[in-house]
């Protein structure tokens, strides 16, 4: 009856060994960045809203710190991806971007300048994207 018991034992160790063995493989293989940069990660400055977009974060720097950040983010190519767009680049602005002070603001105007030179046919639709580029 001892070596009966002594053998389940074993039994039972070699196949909790394996199982955690299994599962500390699985966990190496899966990737948990949810599809966020890695440089963005390392800055600190996104975050995920509730739907798992990525939220660029700007309200505790300077104004020439959130236009360095938002000129170097790949948010920006986002919005100038839904180019011709407007109220979508607008709505994009208002949700992927986080900001207690006036760059908001300033990028929204700029937005809707841009909008109503192309709108008006002052520029064609290449110097639209351009100068959404360059704010």
């Amino acid at each position: 009856m001892s070596k009966t018991v002594i053998s389940f034992g074993v039994i039972v160790f070699l196949i909790i060994s394996w199982l955690i063995g299994f599962v500390d493989k699985l966990d190496e293989e899966v990737d948990v960045n949810y599809g966020f940069n890695e440089k963005a990660m390392v800055e600190g400055n996104y975050k995920l809203d509730s739907i798992g977009n990525e939220v660029l974060e700007l309200s505790t720097l300077s104004l020439a710190e959130k236009k360095r950040l938002w000129n170097q983010s790949q948010l920006k190519e986002e919005m100038i991806n839904l180019f011709p767009n407007f109220s979508e680049i607008k709505y994009f602005i208002e949700n992927r971007l986080e900001d207690d002070g006036s760059f908001k603001h300033e990028l929204l105007t700029y937005v809707e300048h841009v909008q109503d030179n192309y709108i008006g046919g002052g520029m064609s639709g290449k110097k639209a994207k351009i100068m959404l580029s360059n704010f």
